[in-house]
């Protein structure tokens, strides 16, 4: 049986709902995107990017864009912030990711990994900076003066290899 429904309803409008892309594009997840299309994250990740939001979550996973020139967001102030924090709590931020997984690790006994992955000149080795930086930090605070931030420090040049390595 068709039924012939009047214009508005409330049909039309959930169907609209799902055949419409949604206006909200810098949202920091993209795993609230209503529609997730190729389009649409990119378009997300662009309008966040224009606005100044290198950082971008899908779910647990960190996107960043570089932007090719220094952010004053990693200085004490932003490592203090994000200390302790779930990753939801705050813009989404590489610091972010180093301390959920450090806290894991402490919470879990159990040994974290990150990967941080991507093309030649995305920023790769000035993540990796950043994420030992933080840890040597919260490592820091955690463990008075145990020589743990220079090794954590120094694994730095020996990273930058293995991920030489890996791209060869």
């Amino acid at each position: 049986v068709w039924i012939d429904l009047p214009l508005n309803s409330e049909v039309d409008n959930v169907l609209s709902t799902f055949l419409h892309e949604s206006q909200n594009t810098d949202l920091p997840d993209l795993c609230n995107l209503p529609d997730l299309t190729e389009a649409t994250l990119l378009k997300n990740l662009e309008s966040r990017f224009k606005k100044g939001n290198i950082y971008t979550y899908v779910g647990s996973i960190l996107i960043a864009v570089n932007p090719f020139k220094y952010y004053p967001i990693y200085n004490p102030k932003y490592v203090k912030m994000y200390q302790k924090r779930k990753l939801s709590d705050l813009p989404p931020h590489i610091f972010a990711i180093a301390d959920s997984a450090y806290h894991s690790m402490l919470r879990q006994w159990k040994d974290q990994c990150i990967v941080i992955s991507g093309e030649s000149g995305s920023g790769k080795t000035e993540s990796t900076n950043l994420l030992l930086h933080h840890l040597s930090q919260l490592s820091h605070r955690d463990l008075q003066g145990s020589g743990i931030e220079e090794t954590i420090l120094g694994a730095g040049p020996v990273l930058e290899v293995s991920i030489q390595i890996l791209l060869l």
